[in-house]
C-alpha cells in the first residue's frame, strides 16, 4: 500500500507580505484581521478549528477578537478561494489556508480520539460524474480513525497488565 503523506503539522513563520499579496491579487480590500486571519492559516501546519485560529490571532495581534467577526473573516476567505472548511465527524468546523489554487482537492484525516485533522497532501481525489447541469464546487472528503500516537495508546490499553499483587494469598474461610 502506497504511504501518503501527511501535512508537515509544524508552523511556518508567515509574514503579512504573503497574505497580502493573496487577498490584494483578489481586487479585494485589506484589513488587519483578514490578513491576520489568513497569515494564522498560512502559518499553521494542519487545519485550525475557530477557536484555534482566535488563540493564534489574538496571540499575533495582541488584542481580543470579536468571534462574529472572525467568523465573517473565516466565510470570507472560503468564499474568496483563500481557504477551505473542513467539517469532521465531531461537527467541528476547520480551516486551511489553499497552498495552491490549482490543486486537486485532497481528503483530510480526522483522528476520532485527539480530534486533529490532517491533510493528506499526497492523496487526490476524482470528482464523480454528476448528472447534466449539476456543477460541482467543492468536493469534501473526510476518513475518520486513529492517528499514529492515538493509536499507541490504544494498543497499550489493550496490553495485559502484569500482576502488581504478591504470590501470598490470604488464607480463605475454613
Amino acid at each position: 500500500m502506497k504511504r501518503l503523506a501527511i501535512a508537515d503539522k509544524t508552523a511556518k513563520a508567515v509574514g503579512d507580505d504573503e497574505a497580502t499579496r493573496r487577498i490584494r491579487a483578489l481586487g479585494q480590500r485589506i484589513t488587519v484581521l483578514r490578513v491576520a486571519v489568513l497569515r494564522a492559516l498560512l502559518g499553521a501546519g494542519q487545519p485550525l478549528s475557530h477557536q484555534e485560529i482566535q488563540q493564534r490571532v489574538e496571540n499575533q495581534e495582541a488584542l481580543p477578537i470579536d468571534r462574529v467577526s472572525l467568523y465573517r473573516n473565516l466565510e470570507w476567505l472560503v468564499q474568496m478561494g483563500l481557504a477551505h472548511r473542513i467539517t469532521a465527524d465531531d461537527r467541528v468546523w476547520r480551516f486551511s489556508a489553499r497552498r495552491d489554487q490549482e490543486a486537486p482537492p485532497h481528503p483530510h484525516f480526522h483522528c476520532t480520539r485527539c480530534g486533529q485533522v490532517f491533510c493528506l497532501v499526497d492523496a487526490s481525489v476524482a470528482i464523480p460524474a454528476v448528472p447534466s447541469g449539476y456543477e460541482v464546487k467543492e468536493l469534501e472528503v473526510v476518513l475518520n480513525g486513529l492517528c499514529p500516537q492515538c493509536g499507541r495508546h490504544a494498543a497499550d490499553a489493550t496490553l495485559p497488565r502484569e500482576e502488581t499483587q504478591s504470590s501470598v494469598t490470604a488464607p480463605g474461610p475454613s
